[in-house]
């Protein structure tokens, strides 16, 4: 939870700070989302589908429960950039996690000269990591990636790269 907090400063400041593109003009049409990602269950479906318990169980190594959004976050729903989100957290005694946010069209070419943070080939069109946290895009689907390694920083860069490429392979 912490680290989506400390990331939400980010992902509002890339969204504000450019166009759909990472340019400042021009505004081409965004998809609509799906009919189901209008109600809270259908904000998390979509998410947990690009990012599956399997997933995060291989990475992190410690089997995970999927917590679903009961309830639509700030901007969401019709007219909003978050399409779906989804969360797993680990369901034995030791820690561990992941949660992926999906937007649409948001522009995350600001992270490329933010300090720290480190652009990632191979993953999507674009993706950026400051472990632990990811964003990418594929196609007008910006993600957001977010894991609790168990406080293993060595596990963490590892697990985060291979969550990210498994998401983002299902956009």
């Amino acid at each position: 939870m912490r680290v989506w907090i400390a990331a939400l400063p980010l992902v509002a400041l890339a969204a504000c700070s450019f166009g759909p593109s990472g340019s400042s003009g021009g505004t081409p049409a965004a998809p609509s989302p799906t009919p189901s990602a209008a109600t809270a269950g259908g904000l998390t479906l979509e998410a947990c589908r690009v990012l599956t318990a399997a997933d995060v169980q291989a990475a992190l190594g410690v089997p995970v429960t999927q917590f679903p959004l009961t309830s639509p976050p700030p901007d969401a729903g019709p007219g909003g950039t978050l399409v779906s989100g989804c969360s797993y957290a680990s369901s034995s005694a030791a820690s561990g996690g992941a949660s992926l946010y999906l937007y649409r069209d948001m522009a995350i070419d600001y992270f490329a000269n933010v300090p720290g943070v480190q652009a990632v080939p191979g993953v999507g069109d674009a993706a950026y990591e400051h472990a632990p946290m990811l964003i990418g895009r594929k196609g007008h689907v910006t993600f957001l990636l977010t894991i609790d390694a168990g406080g293993d920083p060595t596990k963490s860069d590892s697990a985060l790269r291979a969550l990210a490429r498994a998401a983002a392979s299902r956009l």
